[in-house]
């Protein structure tokens, strides 16, 4: 919708006050030009010659005597203090909130140069970088950004000229970027080559925003005139007109004395700094290093405590606040369980503000080393849109009694009772911190680490298994490196996979060496509140478990073929592909994306569907009650292969056979996903008791995660979807990393990251903030002792925004995991191979998702129940298409590989697949695709798109080009036919074979045998059917 500001019907230009005549704009003409000196030149906003771009948006003038009544705008005048007595502000303001409706071109011009285009004229007589900055009035979160640009141009550096102080005329040069809203200093320039005349523009970004002057200086360490109007306007040519009436800003009052605050910190007193407080597993977070603060969007308060670690006493406390401008927080001390005092603080005209007037003292108070010391914070909003943080800085203690008293607890209140835990059923002992080494003691083999500590049960809650004890080994080989810290994880009683035993003293961690020879470990135990949850968090160390050590001799691997025990962990190189630190080999995929409820298996213990029997499903959802047992591929189970209590696992385990035998290398799967699609699948004793785990549960995970290892199957953790990644109960935090969120990843890597080829992928379609996405990675890489690949999943017409705030180091991804129609993979692909390498980390970008989601990769031609239509009777894509432009344009364009998804209406789909029969040709595709790179021997991960070279610049569905530029050049026609490749400038002979996608086998000949370098060369016909798919390869003859 646009609104014409022109139409007399709709507004009025300005209001008459007082009796005076309107101002009619612009106040200057085309010849007034300001004058740089010196490398500065200010000038007036009001004092622009031309306003164009003001169809829906436009500048109006206020003075004391003249408002503009254009509605809607939601602030009073802010006259006072404006330098000339004057100002600008663009109207209508209609969005003044982020709950106010954004409309791009209308309230909003990311794009510079489109809405209310202001044009000042200058004579710059030095050339050279100059920092700009501006004069404005802010009053929300959505009226405090221009774009500047100069000479009908408009470069990076010039957008998003950014402000956040409120309230009050306030002058900036900061830049917002991705990473910092608030604005980066010295970012905000414009290189002026030429000395002379120019032209300098302003334009609207967000509406509302009101403007007082602008200034440019040569000086990158310009001082912030503060609340001044800045240096003075100089003109080379014209004449401005009398400055208006000004209207003194009235005085700052005296905060000291608001609300209680006002306390000058002593300078001896003991401290406490808020980020010395465990904030982990609490709804603070920390904020600039410095504070402990509350994002008002997640949460509207925070408690955290710790134990006083100072002599005991008599003290004075200070609090140290921060004081904010959006609205006064409150506090609540509390000490040894008795309330100190509370404090509301002061607002802020700044954005945040620290000194004395947001302090609070209250005196005498008797304390003892040890009692638990308490800070409760609440936020605060002046307005009920924007909301303060509840920042805060530091407690101090001050000796306001130096005697000591013993007798000080007697004083407090009495502890909480604790809570009683929910386990029940016999107590045993605890261990003695006897260590046992398990598995073979070989190189990439799983070596488990068991130790008798503690007794506990998988329900106990005071203290927790998972959250309270915090068992971590370090694993190092006798040269030093490497040195793994591992995370331990309580094991019940060390064989739950078989007993179901919810209860023992059996602690794990797992190793994969690296290296033949002597390793060491040395077990750390402690124990405290959430202590698992932080790595660095500190807790009493638990003897005799803590500090156990020992040492243990690992051979070399015995092991060859498909098993990734003979060519080592997967890893992220910062290259476009994975790579084998044993091997050095690179890695492609291909395998199945579906079942994404492969875990919600009859034969798991405590596994179940919460939909209720006769519950309709919508599009996409599982049928009520249902569990896979995958009973088709029960008869590729084989003597030898693991089962589990008495026999269970053979259809799952068979499942995994029958994939590896086609050829196949990795499988995916959700790890939990209580309401979501499926709502089967959760890691816990009970789908909504995130802090306890089921043992024996996970133990069977890991008896099917190990034999797909030694299959050569690449694990695909999935660790949520998008039904339930935020904002609703079943989330993890609602989407924070929070100590739901941290426990749950700590576990997974626990139990499952010793294996060697893995991706943690952070959510499917995942709906996360950016600034919830790189918590969570972060927290991910910080605790997998591995390094493993760490991807996410959005939906297809969400890339752009997901992905784009991921890349390079604004995050610690090593990947994409693409959703996309089934005929766009190539593009797609070739766009997020670009994107990231651009930004200084190439990703590994993968099809794990095929569209349309109804449909995905069909069955077999004949499969039973299949008919080559959709429910509505629709033909669908065919195998042939899904090799030709899924598969195919993956690898040609870069791609680390594909997953098939199975679409949620054909036989055999991803929430129902029994039988991965399904798609028996479509495995045999995807084999003999992985087959030829590594029996041809072509260095893929050195190769990259080449499009151009044989004619298809914009990358379309009609050839693909993958190169070694000079040496090797794949050519793919899905289409068949012939191509040309474009050699000019490459000197040399290069052999031409062809290669079928369809039936594999050896490089054939065609028409040609071999071409020469230096022009466009016609590469001749295929050998036969040269009307179907055929990869040529260009080759630099011997």
């Amino acid at each position: 919708m646009k609104l014409n500001l022109l139409a007399g019907t709709c507004v009025a230009l300005s209001v008459v006050l007082a009796g005076e005549e309107p101002v009619k704009l612009p106040l200057v003409g085309e010849g007034v030009v300001f004058e740089e000196r010196d490398g500065l030149i200010a000038v007036e906003a009001e004092h622009f010659f031309r306003q164009t771009a003001d169809e829906t948006r436009r500048w109006y003038l206020t003075t004391a005597a003249f408002a503009p009544a254009i509605l809607p705008d939601g602030d009073p005048p802010h006259v006072a203090g404006a330098s000339g007595g004057a100002y600008l502000e663009i109207l209508p303001d209609t969005r003044r909130t982020h709950g106010d409706k954004l409309i791009e071109g209308e309230n909003f011009s990311d794009e510079p140069g489109k809405i209310g285009l202001l044009s000042y004229r200058v004579h710059i007589n030095t050339p050279g970088r100059y920092y700009v900055w501006g004069r404005i009035f802010s009053t929300t979160s959505e009226d405090n950004s221009l774009h500047v640009g100069i000479d009908d141009t408009w470069p990076e550096s010039g957008r998003r000229m950014q402000w956040i102080t409120k309230g009050k005329w306030v002058w900036g040069s900061k830049q917002r970027t991705k990473e910092n809203h608030n604005g980066e200093p010295y970012m905000l320039f414009l290189d002026i080559e030429n000395p002379g005349p120019h032209t300098i523009s302003f334009c609207m970004r967000e509406d509302g925003l009101s403007f007082d002057r602008w200034l440019m200086t040569t000086d990158r360490e310009f001082k912030d005139p503060g609340d001044g109007p800045g240096p003075e306007s100089r003109v080379k040519e014209g004449a401005l007109p009398p400055p208006f009436p000004a209207v003194e800003a009235a005085a700052k009052p005296a905060q000291v004395e608001s609300r209680g605050g006002g306390v000058e910190p002593p300078a001896d007193a003991l401290r406490m700094a808020a980020v010395d407080f465990p904030a982990a597993g609490t709804q603070y977070y920390v904020d600039q290093k410095k504070w402990l603060a509350v994002n008002p969007a997640r949460h509207k308060e925070a408690s955290v405590a710790m134990p006083f670690p100072h002599e005991s006493g008599t003290y004075t406390v200070v609090l140290q606040a921060v004081g904010e401008n959006d609205g006064c927080s409150k506090y609540e001390v509390s000490i040894a369980g008795k309330p100190v005092g509370t404090f509301t603080c002061p607002l802020a005209f700044d954005t945040f503000e620290e000194g004395p007037a947001y302090n609070v003292a209250w005196p005498k108070l008797t304390i003892q080393k040890g009692d638990e010391v308490r800070v409760r914070a609440v936020v605060g909003s002046e307005d009920g849109t924007e909301f303060s943080r509840a920042r805060w800085s530091a407690l101090l203690f001050t000796k306001g009694d130096v005697q000591t008293v013993p007798a000080a607890r007697a004083e407090s209140a009495p502890a909480p009772t604790p809570a009683q835990a929910k386990a029940d059923g016999p107590r045993g002992a605890d261990g003695d911190g006897r260590v046992k080494l398990e598995g073979e003691l070989r190189q990439w083999h799983k070596v488990t680490l068991s130790m008798a500590g503690p007794f506990a049960a998988e329900k106990d809650n005071e203290p927790n298994p998972f959250t309270d004890y915090r068992m971590t080994v370090r694993f190092t080989h006798e040269s030093g490196q490497p040195a793994y810290e591992v995370p331990g994880y309580f094991a019940a009683d060390g064989r739950a996979a078989e007993s179901s035993a919810d209860r023992g003293n059996v602690w794990r961690a797992h190793l994969s060496p690296d290296k033949a020879g002597r390793w060491t470990y040395e077990v750390a135990f402690a124990k405290g509140s959430h202590i698992a949850l932080d790595p660095k968090a500190a807790g009493e160390a638990l003897k005799p478990f803590d500090g156990q050590k020992g040492t243990f001799e690992v051979q070399t691997t015995d092991k060859t073929g498909r098993d990734f025990r003979a060519r080592g962990r997967l890893q992220y190189v910062g290259k476009h592909h994975l790579r084998f630190a044993g091997s050095g080999e690179y890695f492609l995929k291909a395998g199945a994306d579906a079942p994404e409820s492969l875990l919600a298996y009859a034969d798991f213990d405590d596994t179940w569907s919460r939909r209720k029997k006769g519950t309709v499903p919508r599009e996409g959802e599982a049928a009520a009650e249902g569990l896979h047992r995958y009973e088709p591929h029960v008869r590729d189970w084989k003597a030898g292969d693991p089962t589990w209590k008495g026999g269970k696992g053979k259809g799952l385990i068979g499942a995994l056979n029958y994939l590896s035998g086609k050829g196949c290398n990795v499988f995916s799967f959700l790890s939990y996903n209580v309401g979501g699609d499926g709502d089967n699948v959760w890691p816990f004793v009970a789908f909504d008791d995130k802090f306890h785990y089921d043992c024996s549960k996970l133990d069977q995970w890991g008896i099917v995660f190990d034999h797909a290892t030694r299959l050569g199957l690449y694990l695909h953790f999935k660790l949520q979807e998008t039904e339930m990644d935020d904002k609703v109960p079943s989330s993890l935090d609602k989407g924070d990393l929070g100590p739901e969120r941290r426990l749950y990843c700590r576990e997974l890597i626990a139990r499952f990251g010793h294996a060697l080829a893995l991706n943690w992928n952070l959510g499917e379609e995942n709906s996360q903030t950016p600034e919830q996405q790189r918590a969570m990675a972060r927290y991910i890489r910080d605790v997998d002792p591995y390094d493993h690949h760490i991807v996410i999943h959005t939906f297809p017409d969400q890339q752009e925004k997901v992905y784009r705030p991921l890349l390079g180091d604004q995050s610690v991804l090593t990947g994409a995991s693409l959703q996309n129609g089934w005929n766009q993979v190539h593009q797609c692909t070739l766009k997020w191979v670009t994107e990231s390498a651009k930004a200084g980390k190439p990703w590994v970008v993968a099809n794990d998702e095929q569209g349309g989601a109804n449909t995905g990769v069909p069955p077999d031609p004949g499969y039973q129940g299949y008919e080559g239509k959709d429910a509505k009777g629709k033909p669908v894509q065919t195998i042939d298409d899904i090799r030709k432009l899924t598969l195919w344009g993956n690898l040609m364009a870069g791609g680390a590989g594909v997953e098939y998804y199975f679409g949620y209406q054909l036989p055999q789909n991803d929430l129902n697949c029994e039988d991965w029969r399904s798609r028996d040709k479509s495995w045999d595709y995807g084999r003999i695709a992985l087959e030829f790179f590594k029996d041809r021997e072509i260095p893929f991960w050195e190769m990259t798109n080449a499009d151009a070279l044989i004619g298809n610049a914009k990358s379309d569905n009609s050839r693909y080009c993958l190169a070694k530029a000079g040496e090797l050049y794949l050519v793919y026609l899905p289409n068949g036919g012939e191509s040309e490749l474009d050699l000019t400038g490459v000197a040399g002979s290069f052999t031409v074979a062809w290669f079928d996608p369809r039936t594999g086998g050896p490089l054939l000949q065609g028409a040609l045998a071999q071409v020469a370098g230096g022009a466009k060369v016609a590469l001749g016909a295929p050998p036969r059917e040269p009307a179907l798919d055929w990869l040529v390869v260009v080759r630099r003859a011997p």
